[in-house]
């Protein structure tokens, strides 16, 4: 082999894993006023995508600190999940041996409904049993989805989230298998 071969050869080793970009992607777009906040993660396997929003108010805990809320849609296997979490942690736990239980919720001025949910581990909120149903309808509104979530530590506060431009993730979550209607 030539030496400007071999001096090719060397650069193309050393260098060659730089040229090569790694696959794994993650994005994280934080909410706005009018936008949901985007979490999405592809590291060649699996691909993940999620957005959330914040309530537009809070609760008070029994000793006066300020709880806030935020919903989460995901999608991740093609499972489609909504959560609503709550900070400080802890602020739904159970006593029921299944976790589950029922949180009333209203789209826009409509009528309420009552959806099945399991409250999570470390109790710092649920996840909904049909989320499909509940995304569907948050779509027919025009502006919000209040939920109030029974807790037994403290007052049950109706948490209203803004709908915002959740329409605008129709097709990701469709295209990942995770279709919101």
């Amino acid at each position: 082999m030539s030496k400007i071969a071999k001096f090719f050869f060397l650069l193309l080793v050393f260098f060659s894993p730089n040229l090569i970009p790694a696959h794994a992607e993650d994005i994280y777009t934080e909410e706005t006023e009018t936008s949901w906040g985007v979490i999405a993660s592809d590291d060649g396997f699996s691909k993940s995508f999620a957005i959330y929003k914040s309530a537009t108010n809070f609760g008070i805990t029994d000793f006066g600190d300020d709880i806030t809320y935020t919903i989460e849609i995901q999608c991740e296997s093609r499972t489609l999940d909504v959560l609503v979490y709550a900070d400080p942690i802890g602020i739904y736990p159970t006593s029921d041996f299944n976790r589950v239980g029922y949180a009333q919720v209203k789209v826009d001025s409509g009528k309420i409904n009552k959806y099945k949910y399991v409250a999570l581990k470390d109790s710092s909120g649920i996840a909904l049993w049909s989320p499909k149903i509940l995304t569907s309808a948050i779509l027919k509104g025009k502006k919000q989805v209040a939920f109030k979530i029974p807790s037994s530590i403290q007052n049950d506060t109706v948490a209203n989230f803004p709908k915002a431009d959740l329409s605008k993730y129709t097709n990701k979550f469709k295209s990942l298998g995770c279709a919101l209607k």
